[in-house]
């Protein structure tokens, strides 16, 4: 079939068929991943979404009761913060509002710095 010069016309369809072949090869490994990830969440346990609810609102439940017992102890920490940097009594420092900004940083980013931070200590 192939001699000592190969065509224009040889070459293509040498190329559509290597093409071809990597393409399939894609396909079945595609299909294979699929595959085990179905196994391996039939192992895992079956949760219905209604389940999978109920825990995060229970968890929603628990972070919202745990911030709202956190906020004075956050309030307390602050005016003793502004305190003692003004070198004034906590009872003379009033605290009109607190605003918390929000993180615009990835959870890897801040997870990175905790690390780092507590590394040190």
């Amino acid at each position: 079939m192939l001699g000592d010069s190969v065509s224009i016309g040889q070459s293509l369809m040498i190329t559509v068929f290597s093409m071809v072949i990597v393409f399939i090869a894609l396909l079945i490994i595609s299909y294979l991943i699929d595959g085990l990830r179905a196994i391996s969440s039939k192992t895992n346990g079956k949760k219905t979404v209604e389940e999978k609810l109920e825990v995060e609102e229970k968890k929603d439940i628990a972070e919202e009761n745990l911030n709202q017992e956190n906020e004075e102890e956050v309030v307390a920490v602050i005016a003793a913060a502004i305190a003692a940097i003004q070198g004034i009594d906590v009872s003379d420092v009033k605290i009109s509002s607190i605003k918390r900004i929000p993180q615009n940083t990835p959870v890897w980013s801040r997870v990175g710095r905790q690390e780092q931070i507590f590394g040190r200590l």
